[in-house]
């Protein structure tokens, strides 16, 4: 047997038995006598075991581009060629032998092992995973799909719906087949990302041309900064006439600040909607999660409001900054609250608090998002002390914390 051919024996072998035992229970002992070598020969290719698992999702991963091409053929435009990725997908889970079944459990087995993102074998499911990617792209570039559409994280979207198709079918067994799923599936991805033509008033049409505006706005801003973006450049982000900008505001400062006043608007909204207990203390501590993951919904206007925003004195004379200030008002309700149940301090100033709430986070938003690179993790246990801290600030007795 030549060195190729015995290669090709050992991943074979190799795809074989860690899809039926996992790498836990898959020896390379057993590898070896069912692709008829010594067991030494197998370090000649690979360094470990889990290199050579790597190895074998890879070699099924390059078979799946090339099945997933010939599926393609004589399928035009996204939708189809969508329609067609899933379709392949779900096809693949109701085949119980042969390849189709090694690919999936190959997939979980890599993926469940942090060390396969970090080696080089991953690029292949990568190459597999742009498919979407540049179908999704050519979708929106088209005008199929909605052009304001995160295009990773719906591919990350898509590929999660489809695992748990895949897991309810091969794992769980809520199913039998998911090819049934197929027309549901596609129903709810096409409902979230498929531009839509709707009948719609002229008065609602022209806020949503606004809203367009400001959301290219809130793009170009957090990318270039205030000063050197331009309203070209946002126009044509938002796919309008220049002039257009003008029929909705007065010049580019007005827009700028148009975007905190309209967020304040709907956070204020957001926050209404979460205080739901009696007791003040839980309440204050929802209103600073609240507070801490709506901003960091939107990371675009997090930087534009640190960076352009806050420390911008104009700010404090347009109409944006008594939507600011309502949008506060929900954290001075809690206060008194806390006062009239005996559990806040009764010389708490709220406005003094105010700043100290407002004030701490920002800075914090700055040091996570601007200065530093702070880990998810490191940012929440952050977080999480400086609400203990928050708190201690207010009650008579520090120890309910």
């Amino acid at each position: 047997m030549n060195k190729n051919k015995k290669k090709e024996a050992i991943l074979k072998a190799a795809q074989e038995v860690f899809s039926e035992k996992g790498l836990r229970d898959a020896t390379i002992t057993e590898i070896a006598r069912k692709a008829g070598v010594v067991d030494s020969i197998i370090y000649h290719y690979f360094k470990n075991k889990e290199d050579l698992l790597y190895w074998s999702l890879s070699e099924q991963m390059e078979l799946a581009l090339e099945e997933l091409t010939f599926h393609f053929e004589g399928i035009l435009g996204p939708v189809s060629k969508l329609g067609k990725m899933i379709w392949y997908h779900l096809y693949m889970n109701d085949f119980n032998t042969g390849n189709a079944l090694i690919r999936k459990n190959l997939l979980f087995e890599c993926r469940s092992n942090k060390q396969f993102y970090n080696h080089e074998c991953r690029k292949t499911l990568q190459k597999y995973t742009r498919v979407l990617v540049e179908i999704l792209r050519t979708g929106v570039d088209e005008n199929f799909f909605r052009n304001d559409i995160n295009i990773l994280l719906v591919r990350d979207m898509i590929f999660g719906f489809l695992d748990e198709e895949s897991l309810a079918c091969l794992s769980a067994g809520e199913i039998s087949e998911t090819l049934p799923d197929f027309e549901a599936v596609m129903n709810l991805i096409l409902t979230m990302i498929e531009l839509r033509s709707e009948t719609e008033n002229p008065s609602s049409e022209k806020a949503n041309k606004a809203d367009l505006v400001r959301e290219a706005a809130k793009s170009v801003f957090a990318e270039k900064g205030f000063n050197k973006s331009t309203t070209l450049e946002i126009a044509n982000r938002a796919g309008v006439a220049e002039g257009t900008i003008y029929e909705h505001f007065k010049n580019k400062q007005d827009l700028l600040f148009s975007i905190p006043r309209e967020k304040f608007q709907l956070y204020r909204h957001e926050m209404e909607e979460v205080y739901r207990s009696d007791d003040p203390l839980i309440q204050l501590r929802q209103i600073m999660r609240s507070h801490f993951l709506i901003f960091l919904s939107d990371i675009r206007f997090l930087l534009v409001y640190l960076n352009d925003v806050k420390l911008n004195k104009q700010f404090y004379t347009t109409e944006a900054y008594p939507q600011y200030l309502r949008y506060l008002d929900p954290l001075y309700e809690i206060l008194e609250q806390g006062k009239q149940k005996g559990l806040f301090k009764q010389d708490l100033d709220n406005r003094i608090y105010r700043n100290l709430f407002v004030g701490a986070f920002t800075h914090m938003a700055i040091r996570w998002f601007i200065i530093g690179n702070l880990s998810p993790l490191a940012v929440m246990e952050e977080f999480n002390q400086a609400c203990d801290l928050l708190c201690r600030a207010v009650l008579i007795s520090p120890h309910q914390i």
